[in-house]
């Protein structure tokens, strides 16, 4: 049977469980274009998958995502009868260190909002000023970069001094409350470019011609301002800082400053961790060891703790 039309049924099956099968589904739409589209499943071999799988750079987790949605996608098929045995392989390569966020400091957070200017094409959808309000509000409010792009304008309410964040990345929607220099700056944007005047459903952030913003253009606008500030560290090309590692340095500096204050991170660890639109609390907890400044704030809150409990014996 045609590999293409088993695809689209087993994308069906597993929309109809009430998935949205975004992620698998574009993978099995790229093994189909790898195989060739009237190819029959019978006759994918292990090695036209191991070359899939492997693709052509380095190993990384996109080997693990494709192999997660062919195992689910084979799986179906032999229990439906449309081939007998799996051409995965049955060795799992080990797999790479994981990525470790690149936490800015304020001084570098201040370098890269002075070199906006630097993304600045003649034929370039995003002006200076739309990438400083969105850097600005990434970290101001901890938002994953598809959050801050999908926002629209009835999710900003100024006055309110609260975003909207709907379906976010684990199909949630979550408010999301800002100070008042975010506030301002979103203010400032929504009068710029005549928010008023738009529909409540139109994006809230656009680039020059009017177009909601791609998120890979957004991306490659921040990694051209990062290169022209200098930062980089050891490794290759996958290595180096992030615009999504935005909101892992919101997430640090708010703990660095609790711990900084005294106040009790244990008992707010929760609250970030809703306000961050996390799952499960262990997703916010891992912070709590990023960097070095961060476990010195903990050792030097412990400490005091530890006298305090010395002099009270």
């Amino acid at each position: 049977m045609n590999l293409h039309m088993i695809c689209q049924q087993y994308a069906g099956f597993r929309k109809a469980l009430g998935e949205r099968f975004k992620v698998n589904g574009s993978q099995l739409k790229a093994f189909c274009r790898a195989m060739g589209r009237g190819i029959d499943i019978a006759h994918v071999s292990p090695e036209k998958v191991n070359t899939f799988l492997v693709g052509n750079g380095p190993l990384t987790t996109s080997w693990y995502v494709k192999h997660n949605a062919l195992r689910g996608f084979y799986r179906y098929a032999i229990s439906r009868g449309f081939v007998k045995t799996s051409p995965l392989p049955l060795t799992i390569p080990k797999l790479p260190p994981t990525f470790k966020p690149y936490i800015y400091s304020h001084d570098e957070l201040r370098r890269v909002l002075d070199s906006t200017g630097s993304c600045r094409r003649p034929r370039s959808d995003l002006d200076a000023s739309v990438m400083r309000v969105l850097i600005l509000l990434m970290y101001g409010a901890a938002l994953r970069t598809s959050e801050a792009l999908s926002l629209r304008i009835r999710d900003v309410d100024v006055s309110g001094a609260v975003l909207t964040v709907r379906d976010s990345k684990f199909f949630k929607t979550r408010l999301v409350p800002i100070g008042p220099n975010t506030v301002r700056l979103l203010a400032e944007y929504a009068r710029r470019h005549d928010s008023r005047s738009r529909k409540p459903d139109d994006p809230f952030f656009v680039g020059r011609n009017s177009n909601p913003i791609p998120i890979h253009k957004f991306e490659r606008a921040f990694q051209k301002i990062r290169m022209h500030t200098g930062l980089r560290r050891e490794g290759g090309p996958r290595c180096q800082p992030r615009l999504h590692d935005l909101r892992h340095t919101s997430a640090v500096h708010r703990l660095t400053s609790w711990y900084r204050e005294g106040k009790d991170v244990q008992r707010l660890l929760p609250q970030l961790s809703v306000y961050m639109g996390h799952t499960y609390l262990a997703a916010t907890q891992a912070y709590l060891s990023m960097t070095p400044n961060l476990l010195h704030q903990a050792s030097v809150r412990f400490e005091r703790y530890a006298l305090q409990e010395g002099n009270n014996d």
